[in-house]
């Protein structure tokens, strides 16, 4: 009877352990599928995050760009109306002086 209860005890005991090792296991798995996607999730995140800084970043050289080139242009525009004001009342000047002698 007593060797019976040992028996039994250690074919008890083989199967929790067996079971315990299958939920380790299960338990072992399922933490490396979660950290899988976890790492996954923030690496698309991280794209997403450059993708939007280099977005913003061309849309900032592109305000940079416009305006620039509309500063040059109306510097260009003052420019021409400033001397070529000047330049063309004086062709009128002289041009009468001529007529005259």
């Amino acid at each position: 009877m007593k060797n019976r209860s040992i028996v039994f005890a250690a074919l008890l005991l083989g199967l929790v352990s067996s079971a315990a090792h299958a939920d380790l296991h299960e338990v072992k798995e399922d933490i490396k599928h979660d950290s899988k996607e976890a790492a996954h999730k923030t690496g698309e995140a991280a794209r997403d995050f450059g993708h939007a800084t280099a977005h913003a970043a061309k849309t900032v050289g592109h305000g940079i760009a416009h305006a620039s080139r509309e500063g040059y242009d109306a510097t260009k525009r003052a420019t021409k109306r400033v001397f070529h004001k000047d330049e063309s009342r004086d062709d009128a000047k002289t041009d009468t002086h001529r007529d005259d002698a």
